[in-house]
């Protein structure tokens, strides 16, 4: 009779456990949406005004607002090497935070809207570059530098990303290139910081971190999209010529 005790005690036990967990596992869309809005990360996410660039407390911000299926970017900035896509905020606004250091002085750049190359509509600074082609502008009268983001860039070629929760059970990581797969890829507690080094295509780049089952937004990361699975991810563009230094905690 103890045995059967014993057994049913064990079976009550097991189940409360697998509730608990479905019940992170199970977190609806609308619980997520209302978790995430509480959270500072969305002020961009959440933004309405659009006007030329300019200098906000973690980088350089470009908005959009013509109504238009995609919307890129490109520049000095980033040595015209890439087109970045702009996020489109929740109020139809398209956004775009660059965080990586910058000296003073001129930057061109300009938009493709559905593939066609325009000049910012808000900026009345415009020139004649290099190749007689009119750009946009902007001037920074003072260095500018966002070091407190991921990835960090390694030597071998690999990357590093970092997140910071010194009561969390387990992290693990995941992106749109490895599936959004939330249970294989673990991050490592070290040194107050989670962290994970990988091999990550050049390019456009999706992610999050799942801390304890919840799926997270990167809060270095102002940039979040929204994908078509309903959840919001942070974005970053991948790119080996940048590089990135750890913050200190």
């Amino acid at each position: 009779m103890k045995k059967v005790y014993k057994l049913i005690a064990l079976f009550i036990i097991s189940s409360v456990v697998l509730l608990s967990c479905g019940e992170k596992d199970t977190e609806t869309i609308e619980q997520y949406e209302a978790r995430m809005n509480r959270l500072e990360i969305l002020k961009y996410y959440n933004i309405q005004d659009v006007m030329p660039p300019r200098i906000v407390n973690d980088g350089v911000l470009f908005t959009f607002a013509e109504n238009y299926d995609s919307v890129e970017i490109s520049g000095d900035f980033n040595n015209w090497e890439d087109s970045i896509p702009l996020i489109k905020s929740s109020y139809g606004v398209y956004y775009y935070l660059w965080q990586y250091p910058l000296k003073s002085g001129k930057y061109s750049y300009r938009y493709r809207v559905n593939g066609v190359w325009i000049n910012d509509p808000v900026n009345p600074n415009i020139e004649y570059d290099n190749n007689n082609q009119v750009v946009s502008y902007f001037v920074l009268t003072n260095d500018i530098g966002f070091y407190e983001k991921n990835p960090i860039y390694n030597s071998d070629g690999t990357v590093t990303f970092f997140y910071s929760n010194d009561t969390a059970k387990e992290v693990m990581f995941t992106s749109d290139k490895l599936g959004f797969d939330s249970l294989r890829y673990p991050m490592t507690y070290s040194n107050n910081l989670w962290v994970i080094t990988l091999r990550a295509e050049v390019g456009n780049y999706y992610y999050n971190f799942v801390v304890d089952r919840i799926w997270e937004v990167d809060p270095l990361n102002m940039n979040v999209y929204k994908g078509s699975d309903g959840r919001l991810h942070s974005y970053t563009l991948i790119n080996y010529n940048q590089t990135n230094k750890r913050m200190v905690y």
